[in-house]
């Protein structure tokens, strides 16, 4: 798979439709339902992009500061959400997401 196939699968805006159109055919398969819902795809995907080197686990001071010091196009987007979270230790970057109430 090449890297620009591999972007298309980032849910984002521009796709948003594709990955709901995925998500409905996905809850008609057979066997364990998903148990996560993503709220807003393209924060999602963003937060992830800007977070995805950070060095877990890490609390709320070290997130909000590496988001602050992102090179990344996606931190100032997603600075707001982890402003947001509560103060604790996170051990991934799907934590942070769920405190950021980016899923369910």
């Amino acid at each position: 798979m090449s890297n620009r196939e591999n972007r298309e699968q980032i849910p984002t805006e521009y796709n948003e439709e594709q990955t709901q159109r995925t998500l409905r055919k996905q809850d008609n398969v057979q066997g364990e339902q998903r148990n996560k819902t993503i709220s807003d795809f393209p924060q999602a995907a963003a937060l992830g992009q800007v977070l995805k080197d950070l060095d877990f686990p890490a609390d709320k001071n070290a997130i909000v500061r590496f988001v602050e010091q992102s090179n990344r196009p996606e931190g100032r987007e997603v600075l707001p959400l982890v402003q947001k979270i509560d103060e604790r230790q996170y051990q991934n970057v799907s934590e942070v997401a769920e405190a950021a109430r980016l899923v369910q």
